[in-house]
Parts: structure tokens; sequence; C-alpha cells
């Protein structure tokens, strides 16, 4: 399963694109600000229904056009026409083969793809929030339960924090209408909190694996979940919240759940984010995705599309040979990669031949394919 052809139209840098892809791996290169990243996030677009920001829609607009168009065809067993677009008095829409799709969500998981963006080392310094979302969007891309729970979780929150401000603002309290909220919080959040723990017992062996594929055996990654309970029973969390409910009325917003758990990495037991080098930490996250890359296909039955935009950065030759090694041996689906430099990505997937690459240049709002030495020969 590949995206076979891409084509943009006022998306981005580029005012008309179109393209036609490798189903194993591509690797565009281009100055910075060339236009490389927008090819990526045109392929996100149509298989998740947004681009790398959730309300993106109005940058990725080129000024005073009336709209950006993003079409693509998707072949699995057959062909499949996407499309994507956004108009600002109208909004967002997508089709697939012609057809308006009533829900986002409903397209979620149809095309599982990983994205791997220099901006994900907020994985390592970025809040709480920034890790379980990493959590929460991959196991939602397998799991549709899942993806249900965490929609009635987030309302059931959204509707507790309204009732605390409510109190705050007319100087009242009411447990029994509290309660009620706590239920719904707990029966849904117990179902994401195991299904959390059961993708970290999946995740962190995988994950190791890759880290030490990519720098050595010598370094010992691990990744835990931080909850605010040992134990997940209701009475666990119903004790959580009342313990909580002082704070709560102060603060007016819900302190204690499932949505303040938080991901602890490690390197030989050292946090990342204060003891890790700009290698390593690249390295983590990077092996991070990579295992999210072959569960998701363990999951899916599916090979996923990957993502890797400007990650060559900052790693050594060791580093990117054994990146490239994975790509090539141990990924099966189709895979994007940018990178600044030609010479270096040839230099690199050169080494390799049980796939074929397929390498694109980007320079003064022109997209080509570049022939490499084998092509002309």
């Amino acid at each position: 399963m590949h995206f076979a052809q891409l084509q943009l139209t006022h998306f981005r840098n580029y005012s008309q694109l179109r393209a036609e892809f490798s189903p194993a791996i591509n690797v565009i290169t281009g100055n910075n600000g060339a236009g490389k990243t927008n090819v990526l996030e045109a392929v996100h677009f149509l298989a998740m229904t947004r681009g790398w920001s959730r309300r993106g829609e109005p940058y990725a607009l080129q000024e005073d056009m009336p709209y950006f168009m993003v079409e693509g065809e998707f072949v699995e067993s057959e062909a499949l026409r996407l499309q994507c677009t956004y108009m600002p008095d109208r909004g967002k829409k997508i089709l697939i083969d012609r057809q308006a799709l009533r829900k986002m969500s409903d397209h979620i998981g149809r095309i599982p793809l990983i994205s791997v963006l220099p901006n994900d080392t907020q994985l390592i310094y970025g809040s709480p929030s920034v890790r379980r979302r990493f959590m929460d969007g991959f196991i939602s891309q397998y799991d549709r339960k899942y993806l249900d729970a965490l929609l009635r979780y987030d309302k059931a929150l959204d509707q507790r924090n309204a009732l605390l401000n409510l109190f705050q603002e007319r100087r009242t309290w009411d447990e029994e209408q509290l309660l009620m909220w706590d239920g719904q919080l707990i029966q849904t959040g117990r179902y994401l909190h195991q299904a959390r723990r059961e993708f970290l017992e999946r995740f962190q062996p995988i994950f190791a694996e890759y880290f030490q594929l990519i720098v050595s055996d010598r370094e010992t990654p691990s990744i835990a979940l931080e909850s605010p309970v040992e134990e997940n029973t209701p009475e666990g969390w119903a004790e959580l919240f009342r313990q909580s409910r002082d704070k709560d009325r102060y603060s007016g917003r819900t302190s204690a759940g499932v949505h303040k758990e938080d991901l602890k990495f490690e390197i030989n037991g050292q946090h990342v984010k204060h003891f890790g080098s700009q290698g390593q930490q690249k390295t983590f996250v990077i092996s991070l995705k990579l295992t999210q890359y072959e569960l998701l296909a363990d999951r899916t039955s599916k090979a996923p599309v990957l993502l890797l935009d400007d990650i060559f950065d900052k790693l050594d030759l060791h580093r990117l040979r054994a990146l490239a090694r994975i790509l090539h041996e141990k990924v099966d689906g189709q895979v994007f990669v940018t990178d600044t430099s030609l010479e270096r990505t040839q230099r690199v997937f050169g080494e390799f031949d049980r796939r074929e690459v397929q390498f694109f240049a980007v320079e003064g709002g022109r997209f080509s394919p570049v022939e490499t030495a084998d092509q002309e020969g």
C-alpha cells in the first residue's frame, strides 16, 4: 500500500504540483524553506485528515488564494482517490473516491501512518500532555474503542471542569453532581489506563532493540508509565478523586485522573532530558517512532507509510548508516525522507540495495526526480 501520486493546488509553497512516487523509499532533498516538508505534510493531510498542527489549515493556504486542494492516489488492493479541500469560509472537506467523509474520525486508521519530525524532541522536552498525545494518537490508530473512550473521557473532563468553575462563580458546592462526573471519568479512565499499560509492555522491548541497533548495546533505554494510582481499580481512582477535592475546589480544575499520566524516558537509569546528548535524544525519538511503526504494522496487518522529515541532522555517519539499514531491512511500507543534502543521502542509501530508492530535488519552486548513476546506466 502506498501513495502512487500526489497533486497540490495553492498548498504551502506550491501553486501547482504533480508528483509520482516509488512504493519503496522516496528521498526529497533541497535547501531549508524550499518546500520539502510541505510534500510530507500533504501526505499527512490525506492519511490523517489534518496537517502537522490540528488547526493549521489557514496557514497551509497560499496568501490571497480562495482555497487549497490536496489530492492523492493511494494504492492498496485497488486505487483509492483521496481529496482534501479547504476554504476559509467553508472549512475543510475530505472526499474518498468522491464521497464526502461524514466524520473525520471515521478515516483515522484507514491509512496507517507514522511521522518523525524535528520538533518531536518535544516528546523529551515538552509537557506531559505531549507524551500522552504520543500514546493516545498511536493507540487510537489500531484500537477504535480506545479512541471512543478517549473522546468520552475528554468530554466528561470538560463538563466536570465547567461544573467546578460554576461552583466557584456561585460560591456553592454540590458533591452529588461532582460524583456523577467522577464516575464517568473512572469508567473510561480505567480502560485508557489499562490500554496504555498493555501498550508499554509490548512497546518497551522492541524500542530497546531499535535504539541499540542505531547506537550500541552498551546503552539501555527504558520507558515507564507514571500514574497517580498504583492499582487500576474503581476504588483506587475514587479515593484519588476524594483526596483531590479541596485542590479541585480551589483551582476550578480537575487535578486527578488519567489526563495527568506521563511517560518517563531514561538511558542507563538517567533521565534523557537532563543527561542525554543531542545524538542520544534524537536517536531516542527516532527509536520511539520506529517502534510505533512495527507495532502498528503488526496490529493492522498493514505496512504503514513512514514520514521522516529532516532527521539526519546531528546524527553521525554510524547512526545514519544504521538507520538506512533499518529502512531497507525492517521497514516494508512506503517511506518519505527529507534532507538538505542530496550527496549525503545518496551516500548513505547507496550502501544498500534491498529496496528501490527514488530521489527528488526541490529548487526554485520546482519538484523533480533526480536520476542516479544506476538509473542513467
